[in-house]
């Protein structure tokens, strides 16, 4: 296998485990949805068009377009010649990142942590054991599986990412604001994709597209959830996420996120998780989240959902606080659900 040089653009092998990798592929994809216009431009970059399938979906032969220009070495002047392509003027910003010298966004930064006191020959590091059963691993896989990405379009052709999961055999949980525009109208369209993630091999696995039926979103702004029901009926094996925690979320808790930040592959943030904060209707953390993330299952070590992501805060320096994310908890989202018929009351079920 060719060894992997500094910069993305010049491997010659299309490394999907990079950020910036999954960025270009996702800008692509983005500004050449088409067939016809890819294809241009691809042969315009000296890659050669006859060893790429058309017949594929888009996210399908842009992939197998970024292998073939990576072992040809063809990748920065696809790059370049998408930079000069006028038509996509959006995307110009982001090439002209992804060229530079750094590509990739900037990591968030650790926190710092006070100084650890020695106590015997091995120590906790922190102020309590962060010790998991193996389990742990497998039963999140299995989380995982009933999260999807949301792609939404709004009634000015305006396109959106979040993240939803299932809550029943064809209904997903998201926030209110990712089904709803700014003036509370529901969303045009919405396109459902499970598994878009990387695979063990490195590889995007295969895409499973539903399409949301619009006509189904019912939410409630001021807690900021929504469902929605897909139009074809779920044709696979994944279990729908309980929204019924065995104990309640508590400060000094630490809680996992399932998302599709930026709309890039699905990911998992598990580090630095503390729950800083937990009051009646909020639950407040540090696990990390971007655009995108909005409607993700947060959930505790047992993989139930304790709460339902929705935005950011930052934190007020001058009074020595710290930025965190913030979702809905759950409880409140369960007695919305209640009230509107779509969950049956906890004594019943």
């Amino acid at each position: 296998m060719p060894a992997l040089t500094g910069h993305f653009l010049d491997d010659q092998r299309y490394d999907l485990s990079r950020p910036e990798s999954q960025e270009f592929y996702e800008t692509m994809l983005g500004a050449y949805p088409k067939a016809s216009s890819a294809q241009r431009l691809l042969a315009a970059s000296g890659i050669d068009n006859a060893s790429i399938d058309f017949a594929q979906p888009p996210r399908d032969y842009w992939m197998q377009a970024l292998e073939v220009a990576a072992r040809s070495g063809c990748t920065r002047r696809l790059a370049q010649n998408a930079r000069s392509d006028r038509l996509i003027a959006a995307y110009h910003p982001r090439l002209d990142r992804l060229m530079g010298v750094s590509p990739a966004l900037p990591e968030a930064p650790s926190l710092a942590k006070d100084p650890v006191v020695w106590r015997g020959e091995e120590v906790v590091t922190g102020a309590q054991e962060t010790f998991l059963d193996v389990a742990f691993l497998h039963n999140g896989l299995c989380a995982a599986e009933s999260v999807v990405r949301l792609t939404t379009a709004t009634e000015e052709e305006k396109a959106f990412y979040g993240t939803g999961f299932l809550i029943a055999t064809d209904t997903f949980l998201t926030n209110y604001h990712v089904l709803h525009d700014r003036n509370g109208r529901p969303v045009k369209r919405v396109d459902i994709w499970f598994d878009y993630e990387i695979g063990p091999e490195g590889r995007l696995r295969h895409v499973e597209c539903y399409e949301g039926d619009v006509a189904t979103i019912v939410g409630d702004a001021a807690h900021d959830w929504a469902i929605l029901r897909s139009k074809k009926p779920i044709e696979r094996s994944c279990r729908p996420l309980s929204l019924l925690p065995s104990k309640p979320v508590a400060k000094g808790d630490f809680v996992y996120i399932v998302q599709h930040p930026q709309g890039r592959p699905k990911k998992i943030g598990l580090l630095h998780n503390e729950v800083v904060d937990v009051s009646e209707d909020r639950v407040q953390y540090l696990t990390d989240t971007l655009p995108g993330s909005s409607g993700s299952p947060v959930c505790n070590e047992l993989w139930e959902v304790v709460a339902l992501h929705y935005r950011g805060i930052k934190g007020d320096t001058a009074k020595g606080d710290i930025c965190k994310n913030e979702g809905i908890l759950i409880e409140r989202v369960v007695d919305g659900l209640t009230a509107r018929g779509i969950l049956q009351p906890a004594a019943s079920r």
